[in-house]
């Protein structure tokens, strides 16, 4: 009985300690709670001299949306602007090694595109001559040098190196006609976008640095181009 009566006495200041450590802990749980929910609303975008475009656009009120849309749409304008600044504003041919893509255009305008072939970047080594090729289309800017109709190929030492062939002494001996189309723009070293008799293997990098074009889109080029037009290979 008096075991019982002890129990009682104890367990009502243990009791009210419990309580007491139960209210702490839910007040301080109330406190992150309300601190979470704090940071968890919109922040006021800052001031700054440059205006942000912030990806949020889920919460923001209908004023502030149409505020980003007018930002948005300014910075459009101003990268449009800037490309027009750095396109071609006259006639210039366009060869696109990657992709495998030659383009006749005036300013914005796109006169003639297709698929060519550019340089395979393969390497050729002469051991008798200690001498090396590597098979690239050079990038960079450039500019027609000349034009010339039913071009005629001067085969190079190369030529004759792959083949496995002796190197002929004459000029004569190294010509060779109707491969290279009806026409060809020469732009330096060697180099000419010129026709093709492989049309099948045009859009993929097969050639030995030269730019390989079909007949119609050549004769639109050849056509339109003139001594002195860039030509921007990349």
């Amino acid at each position: 009985m008096n075991d019982m009566n002890d129990r009682a006495n104890y367990s009502g200041p243990r009791r009210r300690r419990w309580l007491a450590v139960a209210a702490g802990v839910v007040a301080v749980v109330a406190i992150l709670l309300t601190a979470a929910i704090v940071m968890m609303q919109p922040r006021p975008l800052r001031a700054s001299k440059e205006p942000v475009i912030t990806p949020e656009i889920s919460r923001l009120e209908p004023s502030m949306l149409n505020k980003q849309l007018a930002l948005a749409q300014t910075r459009v304008q101003k990268l449009e602007e800037k490309i027009q600044r750095l396109f071609p504003t006259g006639e210039a041919i366009l060869v696109d090694t990657a992709a495998n893509q030659i383009s006749m255009v005036r300013g914005p305008q796109v006169m003639a595109q297709a698929k060519c072939s550019t340089g395979s970047g393969l390497e050729l080594k002469d051991t008798a001559g200690n001498r090396a090729w590597t098979f690239e289309t050079p990038r960079g800017h450039f500019r027609v040098l000349s034009k010339v109709s039913n071009p005629v190929w001067y085969r190079p030492d190369w030529a004759f190196i792959e083949e496995g062939t002796p190197i002929p002494k004459d000029r004569a001996s190294r010509a060779v006609a109707d491969v290279l189309g009806d026409y060809a723009l020469a732009f330096g070293d060697g180099y000419f976008i010129h026709g093709t008799l492989y049309t099948r293997m045009l859009g993929t990098s097969v050639t030995h640095g030269c730019i390989r074009v079909d007949d119609k889109t050549l004769e639109k080029i050849y056509r339109t181009a003139q001594s002195g037009t860039p030509i921007w290979i990349y």
